[in-house]
C-alpha cells in the first residue's frame, strides 16, 4: 500500500527504526493513545515513547487500509501484533500533517 513519507516513517519508527522519524515529526507533535489513556507531547518525548513501546511489546504493524478525510486527516487502519495475548489487535491511527510534518497522531483501539 502506497503511503506518504511521513506516515511510512512513523510506522517504520514504531516497528524499530526510531531515528527515521527525525525528519517527519513537528517539534510540538502530540501522540494520543486512547487505549492506554496516554498523551505524549513534544518531539523528544514522542520519539522516546515510540522506542519504549517497541521495546516493551516487540510490536509489528500490518497496514490494512488508509484514507484521507475531508478535513485533511489521514486514517490508517492496522493490525498490531507483539508479545501480548491473544495475538493481534486492530487500531485506527489518525494523522494530522502540517507543513510536511506529523503534527498529531491519535490512536484508537478498534477491538471488541
Amino acid at each position: 500500500m502506497e503511503m506518504i513519507p511521513q506516515i511510512k516513517a512513523y510506522f517504520e519508527a514504531k516497528d524499530g527504526d526510531v531515528d527515521i522519524i527525525d525528519n517527519y515529526f513537528a517539534e510540538d507533535v502530540c501522540i494520543e493513545d486512547t487505549g492506554e489513556n496516554d498523551i505524549v507531547r513534544g518531539f523528544d518525548n514522542c520519539k522516546k515513547w515510540l522506542k519504549g513501546k517497541k521495546q516493551q511489546y516487540k510490536m509489528e504493524t500490518k497496514i490494512v487500509d488508509s484514507k484521507n478525510d475531508e478535513n485533511g486527516t489521514i486514517k490508517v487502519s492496522v493490525l498490531v501484533s507483539g508479545n501480548f495475548a491473544p495475538g493481534s489487535y486492530p487500531f485506527d491511527y489518525y494523522f494530522t500533517i502540517i507543513n510536511d510534518k506529523i503534527n498529531s497522531v491519535k490512536i484508537n483501539y478498534m477491538g471488541e
